[in-house]
C-alpha cells in the first residue's frame, strides 16, 4: 500500500514539474515595479486634478 502511495506521489510530482517547465518564467520584480509606477502616476494625476480644481474654485471666488 505504501508503495502505491509513493508511486502516486512521484507521478504527481512529475506531472507538476512537467507543467511548471512549460510555463513561461515571470519577472515578478519587473511586474511589481510596473504596477507601482502605474499607481504612482494615477496618484500624481489625481493630486494634480485636485490642485487644479482648488485653483479654479479659488479663482472663480476672486472674480465674483
Amino acid at each position: 500500500m505504501l508503495v502505491v502511495i509513493a508511486l502516486l506521489q512521484l507521478t504527481m510530482i512529475g506531472i507538476l514539474l512537467n507543467i511548471n517547465s512549460k510555463l513561461k518564467p515571470r519577472d515578478y520584480i519587473a511586474d511589481a515595479m510596473e504596477r507601482d509606477r502605474r499607481i504612482r502616476e494615477e496618484r500624481e494625476k489625481k493630486q494634480q486634478m485636485e490642485l487644479w480644481s482648488h485653483e479654479a474654485s479659488a479663482g472663480s471666488r476672486d472674480h465674483s
